[in-house]
């Protein structure tokens, strides 16, 4: 598969990029701190109104740029739909694994969310966030890392570094993940980045991580 350049954009250093990362942050916290509403709200509503509101209006107004600059693009489509069916599989896999170690068997553990919003709407949820969070993290911050470093591997590395970060406010609100849980969280939280960044550089289109984030997503909502 022939690797793509993302779209290159008129900034010369990345100090801009953390400065919009640290608002988003900043925003999500204190949107997480202060506000306890349900999980539909959260993804429904205010992934959409903070982390995809900014980047559009940033890339319209600031760059005057397209959809096409995030990854929202029909370009490489059959190539990234393989891609992230894929690689989507293999986590799910490997969270089949990990129910097998975990408890001598393959057993479905749902979180909450399944019990309240069914297999239907675990579905539909995890869908809408991998799609807020793609189009943050890989379609604007790695993207925009990537076009001025010009090194994939830090653009990779870096962004998946403040994509775990982004999900610290959770963690201290919600989920209170301790020990080698809390562990395993980051470091799957990482993994899953640093792939759907590569995935992103591949194939210049957001359909390859958004697939994949869904299949994460799903595993660890009913497997882990």
């Amino acid at each position: 598969m022939e690797k793509q350049t993302p779209q290159k954009h008129q900034v010369h250093t990345p100090e801009w990029i953390y400065q919009f990362w640290a608002w988003q942050l900043l925003a999500w916290s204190l949107y997480r701190y202060f506000l306890h509403v349900p999980e539909w709200a959260d993804e429904c509503i205010a992934k959409p109104l903070v982390f995809v509101l900014p980047v559009l209006w940033w890339i319209i107004r600031k760059e005057h740029a397209t959809a096409h600059s995030v990854g929202i693009t029909k370009k490489n489509v059959g190539a990234s739909l393989l891609l992230g069916i894929g690689i989507g599989a293999v986590f799910l896999a490997m969270g089949l694994v990990a129910s097998m170690a975990k408890y001598g068997l393959i057993v479905v553990h749902p979180i909450q969310a399944v019990s309240t919003y069914g297999i239907l709407g675990l579905v539909v949820l995890s869908l809408i966030t991998a799609c807020t969070e793609e189009l943050l993290n890989r379609g604007f911050l790695f993207s925009r890392l990537f076009a001025v470093t010009k090194n994939l591997w830090y653009s990779s590395l870096m962004s998946s570094v403040l994509f775990v970060l982004f999900h610290v406010p959770v963690l201290v609100t919600s989920l209170k993940f301790e020990g080698g849980v809390l562990l395993a969280f980051f470091f799957s939280t990482f993994l899953l980045g640093v792939v759907n960044s590569l995935s992103y550089a591949a194939t210049s289109s957001l359909v390859a991580p958004i697939l994949i984030h869904f299949f994460w997503n799903v595993t660890v909502a009913l497997f882990l």
